[in-house]
């Protein structure tokens, strides 16, 4: 299983409640809630503005709608350390999907449910539960780094990390051939 950000997520949390059904569990840059992902929530202390801003309820689509394109194009950019990963027609077929209230309220959803997330992750790791197969976390050399894995290791015994020269956030966009080589490497 490869989950990459908020899909990475998705897939501990499989991993965790389901770990026969997971061979190998690959993830893909992200803070995983309950182990860092707190920490990079704080704007007081570094982290990301954006954060708080997804999870207050009504806030972000009241001032979002109507200027989603202008916003996302802001925010691919910002992520992306590799600016040619996302044209502008692929913003732009990204935009089409989250526009309008309804739409950015579907699509800040899942920030509005992180902080509960990680008081479940922290629960099961607190009775001494672990990934019992082997995990990848991979970090984007401008970004994640090795944080991911660093935050893994107390919990992923058979933990295997890599970091992605010259990308930032969007590691799959940025640099593809890479992270396939790295995940066809572990997944094989």
């Amino acid at each position: 299983m490869v989950g990459h950000d908020i899909g990475g997520m998705v897939a501990f949390a499989y991993a965790r409640r389901h770990p026969r059904e997971v061979a190998r569990l690959a993830l893909v840059e992200l803070a995983l809630p309950g182990f860092g992902l707190e920490g990079a929530m704080n704007a007081a202390t570094g982290g990301s503005f954006h954060f708080g801003l997804f999870m207050t309820p009504e806030v972000p689509e009241l001032l979002l709608d109507g200027t989603e394109p202008a916003f996302l194009t802001w925010w691919f950019n910002r992520l992306a350390h590799v600016t040619a990963a996302f044209p502008p027609e692929e913003i732009a077929a990204i935009t089409a999907s989250y526009t309008g209230r309804e739409a950015l309220r579907a699509g800040f959803g899942h920030c509005r449910t992180l902080l509960q997330d990680g008081r479940v992750n922290r629960a099961w790791a607190e009775i001494g539960a672990h990934l019992p197969m082997p995990v990848l976390a991979v970090g984007g050399e401008h970004n994640v780094g090795t944080r991911l894995a660093e935050a893994l290791r107390p919990i992923a015994p058979h933990l295997s990390a890599a970091v992605i020269k010259d990308s930032g956030h969007f590691v799959p966009d940025e640099r593809p051939e890479e992270l396939a080589r790295d995940l066809i490497s572990f997944l094989d």
